[in-house]
């Protein structure tokens, strides 16, 4: 008896709202256009959940849903830039006490 793979289903490669990084850097500065990418979103979701918070304490909106997965977004962002980070400093320590 042969058993089917399920079809129709995509393999998950990212989660949503997470920025993800590439399998590998290409040339000099592929490092720093990166980390500069894992950046800048940072920056563009704490911004959007500024505006967010603004907005809520302004009056302008009362989804406070929405502002909370603003705040969310931003702080898994912000955490995952600082795993890379954090990573990317034990890597480098590591290579530093390699003897040659």
């Amino acid at each position: 008896m042969a058993i089917a793979p399920i079809q129709g289903f995509a393999p998950a490669t990212s989660v949503a709202g997470v920025p993800s990084l590439p399998a590998r850097t290409e040339a000099a500065g592929g490092f720093e256009k990166v980390i500069s990418g894992l950046m800048d979103e940072v920056k563009a979701a704490e911004s959007q959940a500024s505006t967010e918070v603004a907005k809520l304490a302004a009056g302008k909106t009362d989804n406070i849903h929405q502002v909370m997965l603003a705040l969310g977004k931003s702080e898994v962002q912000f955490n995952y830039m600082m795993e890379v980070r954090n990573r990317l400093v034990e890597a480098y320590k590591e290579v530093n006490r390699m003897s040659v």
